[in-house]
């Protein structure tokens, strides 16, 4: 079986935080012997370090990997999005469908790409030419947000999906909201990402600490994710004002997405700044011992499909502290694994943490649940390949 992976968001060599989950995926299929190629298109870039993501027009077109072959073939990226991001996804389609055809041989069997927009909708037109079944990805924020605005966008999205033969979707939560698109119920599959519990498990809180030089005697509060306001940091800021102190301090780990300075001013304004870190966006390889080193995680999204930093979490032997938004309800067991709180509600958010860093007993023994009940509920890599690779025999 031949399957060309199609994911604009894939990590490389300068930007490694880039669609780490979906990294796991592709490989976690590959393990299962399936004969793929990654396909990563990247936007077409000025070389200048005063451009965002200029570092792209450095990666090759072609790099060997030891278990696939990964391309990056560029295509234009119109901006500013707020007004052409419809375009995106027509130029996708023409730069991406012209290079796979001159450059992926043989013809796959199978297509699957990792998101509905841009990479979905790009991809109609080159099964089409080839005859073969495509498969897509259906991850949260497109799905939930973007495909209801109404605009053209919207529009592309769900042709996307109506054309796919399946639409994977990452939680229950999300497959209504694919179906009330008006998307055939019986194409859409849950196939949950997974966690790998032998990369992600304690490591012991103070070597964690050692390694990163974070301090022994204080709570560390975590949020691991892109400054952006999607993830309800605004609203972590305003909660961290009830909880940060000269004992406990709040670290976010993740990429600025344009957030970093107001958060800064906020954490100013409420007096809070020297207990507030920002991190910036680390190797994936160490976020285990990030999540290790620390007390409690907390996830304040106002939207989500099924968030792999809660499974990280959980299987460190860590609670976590979430909005009740998208799939995270079917990862966490509210007042067991972590607890569960409304999006945009600031006050409610830190009394849980609050509640948490009360009592040291109670984080033990929800961190020893939240890796057992992991591991019972097989929400592994492994589990989501198998499901995925079942599905593509069945299309073939």
């Amino acid at each position: 079986m031949r399957v060309l992976e199609v994911c604009q968001e894939f990590p490389n060599r300068y930007y490694p935080q880039l669609g780490t989950f979906i990294k796991q995926s592709i490989d976690s299929i590959a393990n299962q012997k399936v004969d793929i190629t990654v396909v990563s298109p990247k936007p077409l870039v000025l070389p200048f370090s005063a451009f965002p993501y200029h570092n792209f027009s450095k990666l090759p077109r072609i790099e060997h990997t030891e278990k696939y072959d990964l391309h990056y073939p560029r295509y234009v990226y119109a901006v500013p999005k707020k007004y052409f991001y419809p375009i995106t996804g027509i130029s996708y389609a023409h730069f991406v469908s012209r290079y796979a055809i001159k450059n992926i041989k043989p013809k796959p069997d199978l297509i699957h790409a990792h998101f509905s927009y841009p990479d979905g909708f790009g991809m109609i037109g080159l099964a089409k030419k080839w005859n073969i079944p495509l498969v897509i990805s259906a991850l949260g924020t497109i799905e939930r947000k973007v495909a209801y605005e109404g605009s053209y966008t919207s529009r592309q999205i769900i042709k996307a999906m109506n054309f796919a033969d399946k639409v994977l979707s990452v939680s229950e939560d999300l497959k209504l909201h694919i179906v009330n698109l008006g998307i055939n119920e019986n194409n859409v599959i849950v196939v949950p990402n997974g966690v790998d519990t032998e990369k992600f498990k304690p490591a012991g809180k103070e070597n964690a600490r050692k390694l990163l030089n974070l301090p022994l005697d204080k709570n560390i509060i975590l949020f691991v994710g892109a400054l952006r306001s999607i993830k309800g940091v605004d609203y972590l800021i305003e909660a961290a004002k009830n909880f940060v102190d000269s004992n406990t301090e709040l670290y976010l780990v993740g990429r600025d997405d344009g957030l970093k300075k107001s958060l800064k001013k906020m954490a100013q304004d409420f007096k809070i700044t020297d207990f507030i870190k920002f991190i910036g966006p680390v190797n994936h390889e160490d976020i285990p011992l990030w999540v290790s080193a620390s007390d409690i995680l907390v996830l304040p999204s106002l939207s989500e499909g099924r968030p792999n930093v809660v499974l990280e979490a959980l299987a460190c032997e860590v609670p976590v502290v979430a909005t009740d938004v998208g799939g995270i309800p079917e990862l966490i067991i509210n007042g067991e694994t972590g607890y569960l709180v409304p999006a945009k509600n600031p006050l409610e958010l830190s009394e849980k943490v609050n509640k948490l860093l009360g009592d040291e007993n109670q984080r033990e023994k929800m961190g020893k649940f939240g890796r057992k009940s992991i591991i019972q509920r097989g929400l592994t890599w492994e589990a989501h390949a198998k499901k995925t690779v079942d599905i593509y025999s069945k299309l073939l």
